[in-house]
């Protein structure tokens, strides 16, 4: 192993480490169908899911939304950008015979190997932004800021957790920002262009609600007053994927926004805007405050650093401002709602991570004195055990759905007298995961099935039956 490459290694290595220390993936019912398309693919080569829903239906209960019905198959009601991203992660498993296995054992089996592909994403998403940091600030700053974005952020408790859509957006978005920032160092190295515009198609795919990414790379182009003809550089493949995308839609859906239903400006803006940054019940802020520093951006102190990045400063700026607004369901969708329904903290801003982090590090030349640096670390360290809490204790104590259930008593998430944090660490520590792996290794799988039911972990008991 090459001396430049060790250091990324071994930061992915111990990051799938940490990811995979609480021995499961978080229990969620949304991610469901992102687990299961990667063995549709492999299996059955389409990504319909007609392979798995006769046992669905008999065995397990999930919300009718996750999967949806069209021309006699059955297809995610999620984007599959970030599942067939992912896909080619399990081509290994293609030669241990899986045809043969029952559709009960796969199920079983895609959840574990959705925690894995996750995983995996996250800690390749970390090296990525170590890349990019180190070419903004110095090497000890990046380090610092790619540990936060890995440990003290949403990329723990949410990305690195489950194949829900955020672990996927946010590599894609640091790739894009990643090669914008190689192409405005030179600008006549044309393919950092078209790289940058790929990795913003990728991210729009896998959630849709990532389109602003495209405003914020043209943006950043109009702020270095570039030519006409890299605009149509940029804006190529993220067409192209844009058409692919809308003709699955139609396909699948027969509606161009897929499984969302869309609706525009159906209601106010400020009070979701407030729940997502400072509710007790979801607040970026209250789970992950460290990214206050992500102002020290714009402080005179910082000047130089954002005249020698501003293309990617630009990008940043806009593309935090514009998915914090798009992702309200007062202008996004009638099916979303702000708190992102059971989980554990902001998990829809997750992807205002990285543009974050980035102006974190634009910043640094203002952290650098004391007083900053104590604040900046005291907050580092409470961001990293609020989320600790998320991958280890969620979801003992069960706010979420007791005394009523979040979903259907929002304002409980104004509640600061009971909130989540409060009552998840009161609930302590999950340790079922471990008792279950330890039946597994002293009986088996069918042991360990059966202590799974005794310990009443089916994360999906309550929900509604399949149609």
């Amino acid at each position: 192993m090459t001396r430049p490459v060790r250091p990324y290694v071994l930061l992915f290595l111990a990051l799938s480490l940490v990811y995979h220390a609480n021995l499961r993936p978080v229990d969620s019912s949304d991610a469901l169908p992102a687990s299961l398309v990667p063995f549709a693919i492999l299996l059955d080569h389409t990504v319909t899911l007609d392979r798995f829903v006769p046992w669905l239906r008999g065995h397990v209960w999930y919300t009718p939304s996750v999967i949806h019905q069209a021309h006699g198959h059955f297809f995610s009601s999620y984007p599959i950008g970030g599942p067939l991203l992912v896909s080619p992660l399990y081509l290994p498993l293609a030669f241990i015979g899986l045809g043969h296995w029952d559709p009960g054992s796969l199920v079983m089996f895609a959840r574990i190997a959705g925690k894995f592909a996750a995983a995996t994403i996250a800690a390749l998403s970390a090296v990525l932004l170590l890349a990019l940091l180190k070419r903004i600030t110095s090497v000890s700053w990046a380090w610092r800021l790619t540990l936060v974005y890995a440990l003290a952020t949403e990329t723990w408790s949410i990305s690195s957790q489950a194949l829900w859509q955020h672990g996927p957006g946010e590599f894609a978005i640091i790739g894009s920002f990643y090669c914008l920032e190689r192409w405005s160092q030179d600008h006549a190295r044309n393919r950092w262009l078209w790289l940058s515009g790929s990795c913003a198609a990728a991210a729009f795919v896998i959630r849709p609600a990532n389109i602003v990414l495209l405003a914020a790379l043209a943006a950043a182009l109009l702020a270095a007053r570039t030519k006409f003809t890299q605009y149509i550089r940029l804006l190529t493949v993220p067409l192209a994927g844009a058409m692919l995308l809308a003709g699955y839609n139609w396909h699948a859906f027969h509606r161009l926004s897929g499984g969302y239903g869309v609706d525009v400006l159906n209601g106010p803006v400020i009070p979701d805007l407030a729940g997502l940054f400072l509710s007790p019940g979801r607040g970026l802020l209250i789970y992950t405050p460290v990214v206050v520093f992500a102002l020290c951006a714009f402080l005179p102190g910082a000047s130089a650093t954002r005249g020698r990045h501003h293309s990617l400063l630009v990008a940043a700026v806009v593309f935090t401002v514009l998915d914090a607004i798009v992702i309200t369901p007062s202008i996004s969708s009638r099916s979303v709602v702000w708190w992102g329904g059971y989980c554990w903290g902001p998990r829809l801003l997750t992807e205002l991570v990285p543009p974050l982090m980035v102006l974190m590090a634009l910043g640094v030349s203002v952290m650098n004195g004391a007083w900053p640096r104590r604040a900046f670390a005291a907050l580092a360290v409470y961001s990293v055990l609020i989320q600790a809490l998320g991958v280890f204790f969620y979801p003992n104590g069960h706010w979420d759905a007791t005394p009523q259930s979040v979903d259907r008593a929002p304002a409980r998430l104004w509640d600061w007298r009971d909130n989540p944090i409060a009552r998840t660490a009161h609930g302590g520590f999950y340790w079922e995961p471990y008792a279950i792996v330890g039946a597994a290794l002293r009986g088996g799988l069918p042991v360990a099935e059966r202590r799974m039911r005794e310990l009443n972990a089916d994360p999906y008991e309550g929900a509604e039956p399949l149609p």
